[in-house]
């Protein structure tokens, strides 16, 4: 048994009767059958009705009730056992029962009784009464010894529920016998009793019989189960002298009775406060002990505040060496916050540069871009309408076959030169993406990847009028044109998804190919820079770039650029 179980034992509710406990309880027993013996063929000698006998024998019987509820439900909050919760309950059903009995008596506080009652109201409520505590009883000696108890996951709540479910049942009782009272068969007569009273009682009188055997026969008897034997055979008499034996109210059965359930009722209150003296006895002697050992442990605090004065002693040297070896490691670590501040420092102004660089380099080649296309390109434009001029213009001289072969010449040469100036200034820098803006850019690129390569790419914009300010769009342009570049040049893919979409603070690119696909693991090749390429133009506008790629099954890209930190830079 585990110590717990053993510390639980000073209970009357764990504790096992000895001798003492079993002749004290078959004493009184005894006495209550003597006194039955002699009270029973009297039980129908009517006597003078004291009304004031009722109030007060019922309110003295709420009362125990109530407390010995309240002392059931006080051990458990300690042992946390459902038994104990089962009897609390039963004792508050029957104090509950007991005020509505004393509330519906007839004559007492109106002629009728109050909360509605009616001539059958009080015989019904006492039958349920007597019926509702043996049935806990049952309950109880049915359950699993209290030492074997688990403690509740939530001990308040289960004794919140028990209070309400003993209060509800107690209202329930009381509605079925005050509202459905009319539907009821007649127990009472005036102040008689009637005939169907004799199976009611009857009933009543079996079920208490049967908690009796159910406490007799439960195993691992405790003194309290002792005591709530005593408790239903003072019961059993009860009923007897009440509604068994006599004619009436106010004869020597009603009056005998109801003394019979009074003593009942104190039988387990006085047993559970001799308990708790007994209790609070033992808390003064470990009080007592207590104290004894707090001198000892006193005692034993000096000398360990003499032995720590010592310790301190020497602490305080130790301290002050390590407080030098801290003021050098601080010196230190602040020396290396500064160098870590300037790597910062650094690594911003790194940035910096690299973006000034890149832009520069953007606008270097918009200007090369716009004057290829714009003068070289219109020159030889106009070059090439002048040879169609002239050889307009010797058509039919004698040396025009010859003439006009050169010019042919001249102008196969000056188509291709326009077209390499085109494509030379597209490539530097497409003008739709300055002149149309981001999407057509895009459009434009996935076409001519799509003619240059003959690769099916599919392209997804979302929204479709996105754009992007500067240096975000060409930044995006770049990265997928680079992309593409790389699937062109090594993917030997059939098939390119490009999609941009733009989700919530952020733009998101996605470039993925059915191709080859590489190990993004390995080191790269010496002199191949596209995949770094790609994220240090990421990292100049705060994006973060991602491969997802293996051999054998393509490779995707995805880029995301944050909006919020590009609109933080446009207004810098």
């Amino acid at each position: 048994m585990s110590e717990s179980a053993g510390e639980a034992r000073i209970f009357i509710s764990t504790l096992r009767p000895g001798r003492r406990e079993r002749r004290l309880a078959l004493g009184v027993v005894v006495a209550s059958v003597v006194f039955f013996g002699a009270l029973a063929p009297l039980a129908k000698t009517q006597l003078a009705p004291v009304w004031a006998f009722v109030p007060i024998y019922q309110s003295a019987l709420a009362v125990c009730d109530l407390l010995t509820a309240a002392l059931f439900l006080g051990q458990y909050s300690i042992l946390f056992s459902r038994p104990l919760l089962i009897l609390a309950g039963g004792y508050l059903v029957s104090a509950c029962m007991a005020i509505a009995h004393t509330l519906s008596f007839p004559g007492l506080f109106s002629p009728t009784g109050l909360l509605g009652a009616g001539p059958q109201t009080t015989a019904w409520l006492y039958m349920m009464w007597h019926a509702a505590f043996p049935l806990a009883v049952i309950i109880y000696a049915r359950s699993r010894p209290i030492e074997e108890s688990v403690r509740p996951a939530a001990p308040g709540r289960s004794g919140v529920l028990c209070v309400a479910a003993a209060v509800s049942s107690a209202c329930a009782m009381t509605a079925v016998a005050t509202v459905g009272h009319r539907w009821l068969p007649p127990l009472m007569q005036g102040s008689h009793e009637a005939g169907v009273i004799v199976w009611v009682v009857g009933a009543v009188w079996l079920i208490n019989f049967l908690a009796l055997a159910a406490l007799i026969a439960r195993r691992a008897r405790t003194v309290l189960d002792l005591w709530l034997i005593v408790v239903l055979c003072a019961w059993v008499f009860d009923i007897a002298l009440s509604a068994v034996l006599n004619h009436g109210r106010f004869d020597l059965g009603f009056y005998a009775g109801r003394i019979y359930g009074f003593i009942a009722s104190s039988f387990v209150l006085v047993a559970l406060t001799f308990d708790n003296i007994k209790l609070y006895a033992r808390v003064v002697q470990a009080l007592g002990r207590e104290r004894a050992e707090h001198q000892l442990v006193q005692h034993g605090t000096t000398q360990l505040n003499e032995a720590k004065a010592l310790l301190e002693q020497r602490v305080a040297a130790r301290t002050a060496a390590l407080a030098e070896s801290n003021r050098d490691l601080l010196r230190e670590v602040t020396e290396r916050k500064r160098a870590e501040a300037a790597l910062v420092r650094s690594q911003s102004e790194l940035r910096e540069v690299a973006a000034i660089g890149s832009s520069a380099r953007e606008q270097e080649m918009r200007r090369i871009s716009r004057e290829l296309h714009d003068e070289l390109a219109q020159t030889l434009a106009m070059l090439k309408i002048e040879a169609d001029r002239l050889r307009e213009s010797i058509a039919g001289s004698p040396s025009s076959e010859s003439g006009e072969r050169r010019l042919a010449a001249m102008r196969s040469l000056l188509d291709e030169a326009v077209a390499s100036t085109r494509r030379i200034a597209s490539d530097l820098r497409p003008l739709v993406l300055d002149d149309l803006g981001l999407g057509a850019a895009i459009q434009w690129l996935v076409q001519n990847f799509t003619e240059r390569n003959d690769v099916e790419c599919e392209l997804t914009l979302d929204p479709p009028e996105l754009e992007l300010h500067e240096p975000y769009a060409t930044a995006t342009f770049r990265i997928l044109q680079e992309s593409l570049t790389n699937v062109a040049r090594h993917a030997h893919a059939s098939h390119v998804e490009v999609r941009l979409a733009r989700e919530q603070d952020r733009v998101v690119l996605t470039v993925h190919d059915d191709g080859v696909g590489f190990d993004p693991t390995r080191p790269r090749k010496s002199g191949s820079f596209g995949l770094a390429g790609l994220r240090e133009r990421a990292y100049l506008v705060d994006g973060e770039l991602s491969i997802d790629s293996s051999p054998g099954r393509g490779a995707t890209i995805e880029v995301h650029i944050p909006l919020q930190a590009a609109h933080e830079r446009e207004m810098s």
